[in-house]
C-alpha cells in the first residue's frame, strides 16, 4: 500500500492513475467506517482501478477547539489504522495534515484542489462527511464536483436504531461497555504497547502480571476488570487485564495496565504487544486484605477461561 503524506497546500503533487476515493478521518474503523470502504472498493474492483482512501492524520477537531489529554486520543493509532486500511483492500493513502490552512478551503477549493488532482473517478463518503471551512455536506458535493466526476453517499449503518460512530463506541469505552464496543467494530478492539516493570505485586500473589505501556494518544478502556488476548511475537496466549490504581495497596497509585496470561511463563521485558479486548466481567474493588484478593482473581480466573474455552 502506497502512502502520501501531504501538507497543505499540496505543491506539484498529481496523482496519474485514476482512482476510486473514499474520504473520512476513520478513527476506530468501525461498521460504518468499513461499508463506505467496502462500497468504494466494489465501485474501483467494478472500474479496474486502484482504491484509495483520503484521510488526515490527527483530530480535524484540534482546529476548532482545545481538547482535554482525553479526548486527543485515538480508537486507532495511525500505523493500526494503516495496517487495517491495506487489510481491507486499500492501494494507496493520501494523508493529509489537517491545519487552520487546509480547513480554511472554501468547499470548492478542496474540491479542485484535493479531489480533482487526486484523479478521482468517483468519490465515496459516509453521508454525514463534511469539508471545507462552511462544513459543506455530501449532499451539496455534486454542485462543487460540476460532473468531473462521480459522487456516492453511503448512508447511515444502525446497530440497536443508533448510528454506529467514533463517538458512541469512545463514550462505551469510557462506561466499560467492551462488548457493545466490538459490536460497533465487527471485531475486537485492540491497542498495543510495550511491557515494563511494575511493582511485582502480581507475582507475590501467584498471578504475575505483564505491565503494558501505552502511548498517551491511545484511548483505553475504562477502569476494571476485563478478559483478554494478548499476542506476543506471532503467538496469541489468554488472559485476564486489569486497567485501574491497584486500589487494595492504596489509594494514590497512578491508573495501570496489567494482564495476567494463563499458562504462560517467560521473560517478555521489552516485547511490543497487541491487545484485544474481549469482555469486562467487573469493575475494580479495593479489598479487605490480599486474601479476599486471591479468591476474587481466582474467580476471576476461572471466569475468563471458560469465556475464552467458548470462543
Amino acid at each position: 500500500m502506497e502512502i502520501f503524506k501531504i501538507h497543505h497546500p499540496m505543491g506539484n503533487l498529481q496523482f496519474n492513475e485514476p482512482v476510486v476515493l473514499a474520504m473520512g478521518f476513520f478513527d476506530g474503523l468501525h461498521l460504518g467506517h468499513q461499508r463506505v470502504i467496502e462500497r468504494a472498493k466494489q465501485i474501483a474492483d467494478q472500474k479496474g482501478v486502484k482504491l484509495a482512501v483520503l484521510t488526515y492524520d490527527h483530530h480535524p477537531s484540534i482546529v476548532y477547539q482545545r481538547l482535554s489529554a482525553h479526548d486527543k486520543r485515538y480508537l486507532t493509532l495511525n500505523d493500526y489504522k494503516m495496517d487495517l486500511l491495506e487489510q481491507m483492500g486499500v492501494q494507496v493513502v493520501f494523508q493529509v495534515s489537517y491545519t487552520n490552512a487546509f480547513q480554511a478551503q472554501s468547499p470548492q477549493q478542496f474540491v479542485d484542489n484535493y479531489l480533482c488532482r487526486l484523479n478521482a473517478l468517483v468519490v465515496v463518503a459516509g453521508f454525514d462527511h463534511t469539508y471545507g471551512e462552511k462544513k459543506a455536506t455530501m449532499h451539496l458535493l455534486p454542485e462543487y464536483v460540476k460532473d468531473r466526476f462521480e459522487v456516492v453517499e453511503v448512508a447511515s449503518f444502525d446497530i440497536d436504531n443508533k448510528k454506529v460512530s467514533s463517538t458512541r463506541i469512545r463514550r462505551n469505552l469510557d462506561a466499560g461497555h467492551i462488548d457493545t464496543v466490538n459490536r460497533l467494530l465487527g471485531r475486537p478492539f485492540v491497542t498495543s504497547g510495550t511491557i515494563v516493570h511494575g511493582f511485582a505485586r502480581g507475582r507475590e500473589l501467584g498471578y504475575p502480571t505483564a505491565n503494558v505501556e501505552h502511548s498517551e494518544y491511545q484511548w483505553l478502556p475504562a477502569i476494571g476488570i476485563y478478559i483478554v488476548r494478548m499476542q506476543i511475537g506471532d503467538q496469541w496466549y489468554g488472559g485476564m487485564a486489569s486497567i485501574g490504581r491497584n486500589v487494595t495497596f492504596g489509594d494514590a497509585h497512578p491508573i495501570t495496565v496489567e494482564i495476567n496470561l494463563f499458562n504462560f511463563n517467560q521473560n517478555i521485558y521489552g516485547e511490543d504487544v497487541q491487545i484485544e479486548w474481549l469482555h469486562w466481567t467487573r469493575g475494580e474493588v479495593k479489598f479487605n486484605g490480599v486474601d479476599a484478593l486471591i479468591k476474587q482473581l481466582q474467580a476471576d480466573q476461572k471466569e475468563a477461561e471458560k469465556f475464552l474455552s467458548d470462543l
